[in-house]
């Protein structure tokens, strides 16, 4: 997936059934409603979670055939609406099933205000929708329902501190606003709004630590949330693979965690280990069909520059009804035949970006300014750029061997070439070679549109902060954040700030 905005939206593709048919007035007409998470229940969760649609939603309406007054199937339906919506993104599919966020609400309202289940219900549903709200453009909505979210949880944690459930959403709340940029805190702290990523993870650490009671649900979801924090908010990639290759985790019948996995080598540079988790995964009818698989499929292949990639983008782009990642794959399917030498089939794909998609993510606006260009990748760094992206670095260095960076005309190939040989040093495990040429991307390019400068920051800070030179690390990170108007701004600029609060510099 596009090395871009993927994380923040990583993170919200954990939320999802249709409300009205599994709750008739009939058997909600009775006056006494509990939160029974009894094992049923559970077992449907389970199945929510790894995706089984289907199979979840006959649990849930068995629950309710024998327990009609049981509100947890509330909250577990939900986990349909969500899931679906922030997966497939079908604008459709969102003007049928938004209504019932306000009527899962108010169900809920008619609960035990005495169980610890009851705020939790709600605040869970208020969260999962601010995710689908952002999905489809309604920051205005998502950020009132993460607020309404946030106090839920925050008074729930009061009146039921041994609730340790709590810690899951408020955990992964406190965490994302940590990462609000410093100009926007005082909206986040008018609003009775703290956190960091830090204290964040570690209520997420607290509940996974226990598994007693309560405990002992929900924990797929607070895995997924965990994960993600780890990898993409603290940066800590190496601790990231041990806890998953150390954990029992399915990742061949849980598809949410196919999806993670899958997510997280394609960002570290692991393709082969992306392609055989998607393909290692079960494939029937009980699964919610998801494109996104197809998409990250197609990154996997193009990074090590095989010609089945083209396929999948083009299964994803027939089947995918959302926006986002559309033009983005376009211009990997032009990416991959220009570095093919078929420069016509990469203009046709280059033009198919301009009528396709949308521009709400980094990546979708710097394929949009590709299309609206006249100037292409040269092919030769384009091959390299590919290969170290998929981790075949030995084959990405014998691309470059024997070529200087005077020996381009282009100053935009000066920069990608040094910062071409640094990612591959840092990649490598020799970061003292890959400083030289990020300092060499710094100077160059700071002013320039290009990314390369302020992610050669960014990487710097990152080599510091390995090595215990926090100052530095810090100095480098502040340096990524003051350049402006390049590509890529708002996603480097949060990994950027989120390295500055796990090192303590807002204090």
């Amino acid at each position: 997936m596009a090395k871009s905005n993927r994380y923040i939206l990583t993170f919200l593709l954990l939320m999802s059934v249709t409300l009205s048919p599994l709750f008739s007035s009939k058997a909600m007409a009775q006056n006494k409603y509990v939160f029974d998470f009894n094992s049923r229940c559970k077992q449907a969760y389970q199945s929510m979670i790894s995706l089984r649609i289907n199979e979840a939603n006959r649990l849930l309406k068995e629950e309710l055939s024998s327990n009609p007054n049981n509100l947890i199937p509330v909250l577990i339906a939900n986990y349909d609406d969500c899931l679906t919506l922030l997966f497939n993104g079908n604008p459709t599919e969102y003007s049928k099933r938004k209504a019932n966020m306000d009527k899962r609400i108010s169900l809920l309202e008619q609960g035990d205000k005495n169980s610890p289940w009851y705020k939790f219900s709600i605040g869970a549903i208020y969260f999962q929708w601010a995710a689908v709200r952002i999905r489809f453009n309604e920051y205005f909505n998502a950020g009132t329902e993460f607020r309404k979210s946030f106090i839920q949880l925050k008074d729930n944690g009061k009146k039921f501190p041994e609730f340790k459930n709590n810690q899951i959403l408020l955990g992964m709340e406190e965490a994302i606003v940590g990462t609000i940029p410093d100009s926007y805190k005082w909206i986040t702290n008018m609003l009775g709004m703290k956190g960091n990523v830090r204290k964040g993870t570690a209520r997420i650490v607290d509940f996974l630590s226990t598994r007693e009671g309560t405990a002992s649900l929900m924990r797929e979801e607070a895995i997924f949330y965990y994960a993600f924090l780890k990898f993409s908010m603290l940066s800590d990639h190496k601790g990231t693979w041990r806890y998953l290759d150390e954990s029992t985790l399915d990742f061949k019948n849980n598809h949410l965690f196919v999806f993670m996995k899958a997510n997280f080598a394609l960002n570290d540079n692991k393709a082969a280990l992306a392609e055989q988790v998607l393909r290692n995964r079960t494939q029937n009818g009980e699964y919610l069909d998801v494109p996104i698989f197809n998409y990250q499929m197609g990154i996997a292949l193009l990074q090590k520059l095989d010609d089945d990639c083209l396929t999948y983008f083009q299964k994803f782009a027939a089947k995918y009804k959302g926006k986002l990642f559309v033009k983005d794959a376009y211009q990997k399917m032009s990416f991959y035949c220009l570095s093919m030498g078929n420069l016509p089939q990469a203009i046709t794909y280059k033009d198919k970006i301009k009528n396709n998609g949308t521009t709400q993510i980094d990546a979708d606006k710097q394929a949009q300014r590709y299309a609206e260009g006249n100037v292409f990748p040269n092919p030769f760094l384009l091959k390299a750029r590919l290969l170290c992206d998929g981790g075949y670095y030995q084959k990405a260095l014998e691309q470059l061997k024997g070529i200087k960076a005077g020996d381009f005309p282009q100053i935009s190939d000066k920069l990608e070439f040094n910062y071409r040989y640094a990612r591959i040093f840092t990649l490598m495990g020799t970061p003292a070679k890959a400083i030289p040429f990020y300092e060499a991307t710094i100077k160059m390019g700071s002013t320039r549109q290009e990314h390369f400068a302020a992610r050669s920051a960014l990487e710097i800070g990152l080599i510091y902060e390995e090595m215990g030179q926090n100052d530095k690390a810090i100095a480098n990170y502040q340096k990524c954040i003051s350049m402006k108007n390049h590509d890529y701004k708002s996603s480097l600029d949060q990994k950027a700030k989120a390295g500055i609060d796990r090192l303590g510099g807002n204090k």
